[in-house]
């Protein structure tokens, strides 16, 4: 059907010829928008180009192609060959070279843009779903392809651009990602040359530009291009204005740029409202620290810990912002409840032990510090991440005193919204050398915020 449409189109658009033996000047194109196009170069049948379209009629696309091709060489300013050798491409499956016989027609007589554009669509269509197919068949190397093969034959339409970036990110690819974001934004804004949209299509590919720029804001941040983040944060906040989680990025944001006086009046303002959750209480107290207003952070974690009593980061970032503070007299009391939550982090321990000795209580101190020589293992590094249902610990492990390849049984316990136990997950490990570290990684199938972890057993030569 495509093939049938771009022949029609071809004849209607090179029929510029005599009308009872006078030549008619050539006129503007009108598009459906009312945008009156330059004149340009307007297209003028050739032997080569007769030719090209008889084959092309006959299906002998190769054929055609070599002849389009003899007419750019030929009479490189007349559009109608890039045009041919446009078509032919793309019914042969390339679309790169479709892509820039297409651009060269269209520079040449810019009114072809209401020829070109349906041919571009028909071929987003057919790429997007052969991207959809390859990933249902797990080929993530050809959805790529595909997908790659959409974005650049139509950007006015925003699914394959999404789903291409969201499919980069998810490999790790995210300078890519970036890019085919900007450029889905930058298509929403050009809008088709060939329909004149309604007042719900506008609002519907705001929409979507609102959408795609919150996605590419999230990977600037990830990629510490916070001066390219913040226009799109700050618009972004323009339309939520209450936003907890816009205003905790723009506060990063601005912070990672040098700016900390602007991110201290933000992240101080946040910790003047009531009623945030754990994550934004968490992200907050994360924040505050980063700034060095240990004091806020300090409250910040305070209230987490209300709302996660049994989180272990609630109350280890707890204890820093106290030690940071050097308020030691509430940190003995916060560092014990630590020791119940985290009791193979060396720093953890440490930070414990230090409490202790500043308030005069040496003998807890050293009890402690005989605790840190006689961990099997140390935990330090752990981090909770959740993607979609599951929920993840990942940290580090650091051989101390278990049998080096020795097990080391551990059990993860997770919570969710108020502190509710949600499931545990007991994992073994081998002990690594002393001194050497192993990543550790503790998968849950359930959505957690928090966790605390125990030691089960583990291997350690006898005196």
């Amino acid at each position: 059907m495509r093939r049938a449409v771009v022949l029609t189109v071809l004849v209607a658009s090179v029929a510029l010829g005599a009308c009872g033996g006078t030549l008619r000047p050539p006129e503007p194109r009108v598009g459906p928008t009312g945008y009156v196009y330059p004149l340009g170069t307007p297209p003028a049948e050739t032997r080569f180009s007769q030719t090209s379209t008889l084959f092309f009629r006959e299906g002998n696309f190769d054929r055609a192609l070599e002849l389009a091709l003899e007419g750019t060489a030929d009479d490189p300013g007349n559009p109608v060959h890039y045009l041919l050798a446009g078509m032919s491409y793309l019914s042969l499956g390339d679309y790169a070279n479709a892509d820039d016989m297409f651009d060269q027609a269209q520079s040449i007589y810019p009114g072809y843009e209401l020829d070109i554009e349906p041919q571009r669509e028909a071929a987003w269509g057919e790429s997007f779903n052969a991207g959809l197919a390859a990933y249902a068949e797990g080929d993530l190397d050809r959805t790529i392809a595909r997908w790659n093969d959409a974005t650049r034959m139509y950007d006015i339409r925003p699914e394959a651009h999404r789903n291409l970036a969201g499919l980069l990110a998810t490999e790790g690819r995210y300078d890519e990602a970036i890019e085919v974001y900007r450029a889905a934004i930058a298509g929403l804004g050009k809008g088709p040359a060939t329909e004149v949209l309604t007042e719900e299509d506008v609002r519907a590919r705001e929409a979507s530009i609102a959408e795609l720029e919150e996605q590419l804001t999230a990977l600037l941040m990830v990629t510490d291009r916070y001066a390219e983040a913040e226009p799109m944060l700050r618009r972004r906040l323009e339309r939520e204005p209450e936003s907890v989680q816009v205003r905790s990025d723009l506060a990063s944001a601005l912070n990672s740029l040098g700016r900390g006086s602007e991110a201290r009046q933000i992240y101080s303002a946040l910790l003047s409202e009531g009623g945030l959750q754990a994550t934004e209480l968490f992200n907050l107290g994360v924040g505050l620290f980063r700034v060095d207003d240990f004091a806020g952070a300090e409250e910040a974690f305070r209230r987490l810990t209300e709302l996660q009593a049994d989180s272990r980061d609630a109350w280890f970032n707890l204890a820093n912002a106290l030690f940071a503070l050097e308020d030691w007299v509430p940190l003995v009391e916060v560092g014990q409840r630590l020791l119940g939550l985290d009791p193979l982090g060396e720093t953890a321990l440490l930070i414990a032990a230090r409490a202790q000795l500043e308030t005069g209580h040496r003998d807890a101190a050293i009890e402690i510090l005989q605790r840190v020589d006689a961990a099997p293992v140390y935990l330090e590094g752990l981090r909770l991440r959740r993607a979609g249902a599951g929920t993840t610990v990942e940290g580090r492990m650091t051989g101390n005193l278990a049998v080096p390849g020795s097990p080391v049984d551990l059990l993860f316990t997770f919570f969710g919204e108020g502190g509710r136990e949600v499931g545990d997950e007991a994992v073994t490990l081998e002990a690594p050398p002393k001194g050497e570290s192993m990543t550790l990684v503790v998968t849950f199938a359930g959505r957690a915020l928090s966790y605390r972890y125990e030691l089960i057993g583990a291997s350690v030569p006898q005196p």
